[in-house]
């Protein structure tokens, strides 16, 4: 049997060969460039940053922050509104956790309004998040503290609240942020559909989408969050822009609401990183909202001049990566998955909300750091861009079968190869975070369209003389078209990218 690397070769002829020889090139396949540098092994040369993981506080090196700057230059979410539209009255939350000072940095003894309802529902919610509340102890293991009432370590919330009724004519801040934007070149985000419109009724399938994103920027750093609901409807949404809510707010609380007391360490920062989880778990369950993934990334200073440091939570397949002008593409969120493993892409591996009863699934949860540089543009993407970046999945002229891990690195040099060199191969290459969402939002539309003009067939949804079909005679012709739908590349879904161009800008520049 011919070798992986004799397979890829024998590709790489097919795609050299002249045009009256073989089909005109789609998408899918417009550029082989990625396939020959993993061939040639380029990347293997490359003295790229190390992308440290685990799945506490504790297995991952406490570096030294640089000094933070707390005005928000821009702050965007999305889509229709995103975090926006859930949770205008927050209900308080509290922890009898002696140190919860150090994350929540609240000062005033404020009581907290229905708090023993609160503590009643939540205790049975929160029963297995012990990795999300890590005492700020010297203990060896995360322990779980049930929120309960606690006089001598009120909560942020209610801090916001008492500050927000203290004077009417304040603007009312929504997740820690008083005005939400449209974003600007260096810190950008936007969601799509991806599924098929019914030709008769004009809506899509998937309706509404399911994803949300925020992202909110500083002068030197920058708060990124994306969720993806788990299947369809409007709970599934809702669970996506509660959590994106609850993770915003609390980050932006916990590490920049008081310059005094500022987190100094990134080991400060993955503790706010788990508390963020466990807030948003706590909003999706207030919300009654179902199932969601959530990826935060937190970009701050270093103490060292000149370089960044990117700090990620995760649970589910939303993914966090790193584009480098230098280093090229790398994932940042590789640790929460297999990568020598085939995986099911029906899994999300792992969600936010009443996954067993009130309780989240958290088994892929991890916590991950690399260095960035300016310049980088950290990324996120829900599962709808990363599947469709998948050489598999976007069946590159028929590739043949490859292993997990050359399946993972094939689709690391597929995405670098888009920044770099453009859908068309010929450029021009991105150079801010505006343009790699636009790209590759542009690329995952264009790589699933064939998808979609086959379910568009008027056809499959009304009979003779224009007569609507019953829901199982259009079930039975779209089992017929099953064949046709596995031989054209990609993954209807919905698809969602936010990014962050790394580096210290001016306010307002």
């Amino acid at each position: 049997m011919p070798s992986f690397r004799q397979k890829i070769a024998g590709l790489i002829r097919q795609l050299s060969a002249p045009s009256d020889t073989r089909p005109e090139a789609d998408v899918s396949v417009a550029s082989s460039a990625f396939i020959q540098q993993y061939l040639n092994r380029k990347e293997a040369h490359r003295d790229e940053p190390k992308i440290l993981h685990g799945r506490s506080y504790q297995e991952l090196p406490s570096q030294k922050v640089g000094q933070l700057s707390y005005p928000v230059i821009t702050a965007m979410t999305g889509p229709g509104g995103g975090l926006t539209t859930v949770n205008q009255q927050q209900r308080c939350l509290s922890t009898s956790d002696p140190d919860v000072h150090f994350i929540d940095v609240v000062d005033d003894e404020i009581s907290c309004r229905n708090v023993d309802e609160t503590d009643r529902q939540l205790r049975d919610a929160n029963s297995n998040l012990s990795t999300l509340l890590p005492p700020l102890s010297s203990k060896s293991s995360l322990e779980f503290h049930p929120l309960q009432k606690s006089d001598s370590a009120p909560d942020a919330y209610s801090k916001i609240n008492f500050e927000i009724n203290k004077n009417s004519e304040l603007k009312k801040e929504i997740a820690g942020v008083s005005e939400w934007s449209s974003g600007n070149s260096r810190a950008y985000g936007a969601s799509m559909t991806l599924y098929e419109m019914h030709p008769l009724t004009r809506v899509h399938a998937g309706e509404p989408i399911a994803d949300c994103f925020a992202i909110v920027s500083r002068k030197n750093s920058a708060i990124i969050v994306l969720a993806d609901g788990v299947n369809w409807g409007h709970k599934a949404s809702l669970a996506a822009r509660a959590a994106v809510h609850g993770c915003v707010d609390y980050l932006n609380k916990a590490i920049f609401s008081k310059p005094t007391q500022g987190v100094t360490t990134t080991t400060d920062v993955f503790i706010a990183l788990l508390r963020s989880f466990h807030a948003a778990h706590t909003l999706i369950l207030q919300e009654q909202g179902m199932l969601t993934t959530l990826t935060a990334a937190v970009v701050l200073p270093s103490a060292v001049p000149d370089k960044y440091i990117v700090c990620t939570c995760n649970v589910g397949d939303s993914l966090a990566y790193v584009y480098s002008p230098k280093y090229g593409v790398r994932e940042i969120t590789q640790g929460s998955h297999d990568v020598h493993s085939m995986r099911d892409m029906r899994d999300a591996l792992g969600a936010l909300g009443p996954v067993d009863g009130q309780n989240p699934e958290l088994s892929n949860l991890t916590l991950s750091m690399t260095d960035v540089f300016p310049g980088d543009v950290v990324f996120l993407t829900s599962d709808g861009v990363s599947d469709n970046l998948d050489p598999v999945v976007g069946k590159f002229a028929g590739l043949p079968s490859i292993e997990a891990h050359q399946r993972h690195r094939l689709t690391l040099l597929r995405t670098e190869d888009l920044l770099k060199h453009g859908v068309s191969g010929k450029g021009p290459s991105c150079t801010s975070a505006k343009e790699l969402v636009k790209l590759l939002l542009d690329f995952v539309t264009h790589l699933t369209a064939a998808k979609r003009r086959i379910l568009e067939d008027v056809e499959l949804y009304s009979g003779a003389e224009g007569k609507a079909l019953s829901r199982s005679e259009q079930r039975c012709k779209r089992k017929e078209i099953c064949g046709k739908l596995a031989l054209v590349p990609g993954k209807l879904d919905h698809a969602t990218c936010v990014a962050y161009t790394v580096g210290d800008v001016q306010p307002f520049s």
